[in-house]
């Protein structure tokens, strides 16, 4: 079945692509465009939208509805079909189990020998700050959501709503990421000081 190909509960290129060719009809540069603007931190390939809004007209999912110019293929217009936007509301509707753990600093974790700490940690410091810099910017996005409402002082709809939610929510995530990485740093900074010092054996 076409739609088991996609994952149930997967977040993938392919979903949050369909997504947004149903929120909005779009061409494949647009969706490529709205992917950065409104998920930058997903880091996704821009050809994810060259190669997966093709392929979701071919399974039936999206419907081309209008042609761009001759040989511009990337500017040819798509809207969601019935199937498609069944899909995407069952995936937002299923209700799955606790993800696997799949955290990279978790596995890398395992591996790490006692010669690989000091270059670990780098890497986790670097991680924590980038973390950091991604909360003051969506934190910046919400202050700025928040006095623009109460600048114009009106009634918003329920999605700008649930746009400014969206945005705090993502500030807390990127909160939550940024102190547990940097409680990771200090105990591994610890952990290799008690190394250095021959507190504990480093074999």
């Amino acid at each position: 079945m076409l739609a088991s190909t996609l994952g149930s509960g997967d977040l993938t290129p392919r979903m949050m692509i369909l997504g947004l060719v149903i929120q909005q009809q779009d061409t494949v540069a647009g969706v490529a465009r709205r992917m950065n603007d409104q998920f930058p931190a997903a880091r996704w390939p821009r050809t994810s939208a060259y190669k997966n809004v093709p392929s979701l007209a071919s399974d039936g999912f999206l419907r081309l509805v209008e042609k761009g110019p001759p040989n511009e293929p990337t500017l040819d217009r798509y809207a969601g079909t019935p199937e498609g936007v069944e899909l995407l509301h069952g995936w937002l509707r299923n209700a799955e189990l606790p993800p696997g753990v799949r955290d990279v600093v978790q596995c890398k974790l395992e591996f790490v020998e006692a010669e690989d700490l000091l270059a670990f940690i780098r890497i986790v410091s670097d991680e924590e700050q980038a973390y950091t810099f991604a909360y003051d910017v969506a934190h910046t996005r919400v202050r700025r959501e928040q006095r623009s409402r109460l600048a114009r002082e009106l009634a918003v709809g329920w999605r700008i709503r649930l746009r400014g939610i969206q945005n705090k929510d993502e500030a807390r995530l990127w909160s939550l990421m940024s102190k547990r990485l940097g409680r990771l740093r200090e105990e591994l900074e610890e952990l290799l000081a008690e190394i250095s010092d021959g507190s504990v054996d480093g074999g």
